[in-house]
């Protein structure tokens, strides 16, 4: 009878024996064993404490990034200057013309032609921007001398992107982002990429991007 129960308790010590090396590899056996040392406790090679360290590091660096691509981001601003309804109709036009795929494409656009406006190196009014001579060829084809825009129409989410940018509600580029091309484009020569957006690659140099940091 006590050789029997000798065995049972044999088997019953080497079933928890297999439980508990199965579950070592588990945080939660640290909420069950709060006795045991976290250094007893291994995932290849790693202690549960180390693997916690590190995750955290990894949190702590992805929260790092997202807030750096928040703060990269224009900040929203109303345009107060007065855009008559033929103007606006121009703008929704030539907007459309550089990128209509679709709402952030169109966000894009304006966005890039908003941040000129912060930059010496562009005019202070928006239509001045986009009328400004050999910039945008939506507005005029210097090699065909028309006009692209006239005929366009554009979508309403193109139209929901300008209204949006104009009411500084939401912008989709770093304030530095001033340059784009086709997204067959994919360098330009004195430029570094930023990346694409609709069917447009975005560009900067390297200057703009640290004036923007001050």
């Amino acid at each position: 009878m006590n050789r029997k129960r000798k065995r049972n308790y044999g088997y019953v010590i080497l079933f928890l024996g297999l439980w508990f090396f199965w579950f070592q590899n588990v945080s939660a056996s640290q909420m069950l064993f709060p006795f045991v040392a976290d250094d007893w406790l291994s995932f290849e090679g790693h202690s549960f404490l180390e693997l916690q360290q590190e995750n955290g590091r990894k949190n702590i660096n992805q929260t790092k990034e997202k807030k750096n691509v928040k703060e990269a981001m224009a900040v929203p601003v109303k345009y107060d200057n007065v855009i008559s309804a033929g103007d606006r109709q121009i703008l929704y036009k030539v907007v459309s013309m550089e990128c209509d795929t679709d709402y952030e494409g169109s966000l894009a656009v304006i966005s890039c032609m908003l941040n000129r406006l912060e930059s010496d190196k562009y005019p202070d009014d928006l239509m001045e921007v986009i009328t400004e001579k050999a910039q945008f060829s939506a507005y005029y084809d210097k090699k065909t001398e028309t006009y692209p825009y006239l005929d366009r129409v554009p979508s309403k989410e193109c139209i929901q992107a300008v209204d949006d940018a104009l009411s500084g509600k939401k912008r989709n580029l770093p304030s530095y982002i001033l340059y784009f091309r086709s997204s067959a484009y994919k360098k330009l020569k004195g430029y570094k990429k930023y990346g694409q957006i609709g069917d447009n690659t975005y560009f900067y140099k390297e200057h703009d991007k640290e004036q923007n940091k001050k």
